[in-house]
């Protein structure tokens, strides 16, 4: 019995691990001996001890395989061969054709070297002049595609590592984009050009779903957090009038207008498919730009701008205003005032009168034309109003052709004995332009200016109140007509020519 104990001593002796189990079998192997000599009683004792021993043998056994699983690190982004670690924002950046490079917030890597961090993204980039499609702005997504896997973006370009050695690596998620206009409309055709008066575009970055993974390893899995990212572009070449927009803003909307906006500008070659076809002294308006500014324009034009044919009484002041723009910011915008004819000029003549802004101090790139095809005088002096009888006499001592407009030349509306006005009109105006129909006009100054009467902060002659029309009906600034029937005794006065 010894000979063999020291025989399996032999034997196991380079295993540390199983002496406990060798000591637990020598003792039975004495025991054994023992067993058979000694009383009844050590007959069960001896069973149990073997019973010990072969449970401790399967917790060793346990614990060596537990031994064996060894804790290692889940794989991670990286764009310089796993020199630093890299969050997965970095995929979210953008080039300009310029060289100049934007990444979000905490996505500085060397993928984008020379990057300018953008905190805010609603803050417009000025795009450079080379850049003239939406492909023109690099994303780690190809060309004239809205996404990309990313087992083709990071497992191609090897844009992961492992600290354990761990390989054959899979990629899950995907990089997407969208573009965007200033009205919220999404860009389908990223090959087009840019236009400025769509302008603010945006652009979206997201990245949905990331997870990186190898096929051994624990972990083997690092599953990343969803990104996104917004940048916002102003375009600075191709110099557009976008909107003429008028002091008054409310209204039905009719042909072109666009609420908030004003009338969109659809060709600039054409002046009676632009605003305004009517003018009286003082009124003024705004121009919403694209591509460029109102100093630019001032300095192409200068501050005062004659008529390039027609009479010669009107001119138009230009300036610079602040106000909401296209993209619903603060910016400065080109104000242009009418300076012409009013009650006391010495001069009350008018002809139609055409004129032109130019993008350039040669006055070769046409920017806006429009024509003043009616002249109009209000009569301030009587804040009680007067008779339709004064307001004959006050339109005849202007001379020069002046004469009580008809309903037809203050608004485009009807009502029920007044039928001339825009077909299926109601009693209000229509914003839209004035246009003629026959002989007759089809709208004028309240159609085409609004209700800019409830604005104080100006200088021209007009009141809040109703004003007298040809055969007694009277017209107020929103465009609503009521014939007179005795109703009213008493309107304002104006005048128009021809």
């Amino acid at each position: 019995m010894l000979e063999i104990v020291t025989y399996l001593l032999w034997q196991v002796s380079h295993n540390y691990k199983h002496l406990v189990v060798l000591f637990f079998i020598s003792i039975f192997c004495l025991f054994y001996w023992y067993y058979c000599k000694a009383k009844p009683v050590l007959h069960y004792i001896i069973p149990i001890l073997f019973f010990m021993a072969c449970r401790i043998h399967d917790a060793g056994a346990l614990s060596a395989t537990t031994a064996d699983v060894i804790h290692g690190h889940a794989p991670y982004l990286t764009f310089d061969g796993g020199a630093t670690k890299s969050d997965i924002k970095a995929l979210l950046g953008i080039k300009l054709p310029d060289g100049r490079e934007y990444v979000p917030e905490g996505g500085e890597s060397n993928l984008y070297p020379n990057a300018e961090v953008v905190i805010d993204g609603y803050e417009p980039i000025e795009l450079p002049s080379n850049a003239n499609t939406f492909d023109s702005i690099q994303t780690l997504v190809p060309l004239s595609d809205s996404s990309i896997d990313l087992n083709d973006l990071i497992g191609e370009n090897d844009y992961w590592s492992d600290d354990d050695g761990d390989g054959n690596v899979s990629i899950t998620g995907r990089l997407e984009l969208a573009w965007y206009d200033v009205n919220g409309e999404y860009i389908t055709d990223t090959t087009s050009n840019f236009d400025p008066c769509s302008a603010p575009y945006q652009l979206e970055l997201y990245l949905t779903n990331p997870q990186l993974s190898t096929q051994y390893g624990v972990p083997r899995t690092r599953i990343l957090p969803n990104a996104w990212q917004l940048y916002t572009f102003k375009v600075t070449n191709g110099a557009r009038v976008c909107y003429a927009q008028p002091p008054a803003l409310y209204g039905m909307e009719g042909t072109n207008w666009s609420r908030n906006l004003g009338f969109q500008v659809k060709n600039i070659d054409d002046p009676k498919q632009n605003f305004p076809t009517t003018g009286s002294n003082e009124l003024s308006f705004r121009l919403l730009l694209g591509g460029i500014t109102p100093k630019q324009i001032i300095d192409a034009n200068g501050t005062t701008v004659s008529a390039v044919s027609g009479g010669q009484s009107v001119t138009l002041l230009l300036s610079i205003e602040t106000g909401l723009g296209l993209g619903g910011y603060d910016e400065e915008l080109l104000k242009i005032t009418l300076k012409g004819p009013n009650k006391d000029s010495s001069n009350k003549s008018f002809n139609p009168s055409l004129f032109k802004l130019y993008a350039d101090g040669s006055h070769n790139k046409l920017l806006y034309s429009f024509k003043i095809e009616r002249w109009y005088i209000a009569n301030p002096d009587d804040p009680n109003d007067g008779s339709y009888a004064e307001a004959q006499i006050f339109c005849n001592s202007l001379g020069n052709d002046y004469r009580i407009p008809s309903v037809g030349d203050y608004t485009n509306a009807n009502d029920s004995s007044w039928q001339w006005g825009e077909p299926g009109q109601t009693n209000e105006s229509l914003r839209q332009l004035s246009y003629k129909s026959g002989n007759k006009w089809i709208g004028g100054l309240f159609n085409e200016w609004g209700e800019f009467t409830y604005d104080k902060d100006r200088n021209d002659d007009w009141s809040d109140d109703r004003y007298w029309a040809f055969d007694g009906y009277t017209v107020s600034p929103y465009g609503s007509i009521a014939s007179n029937n005795n109703i009213y005794t008493f309107a304002m006065a104006a005048c128009v020519t021809p």
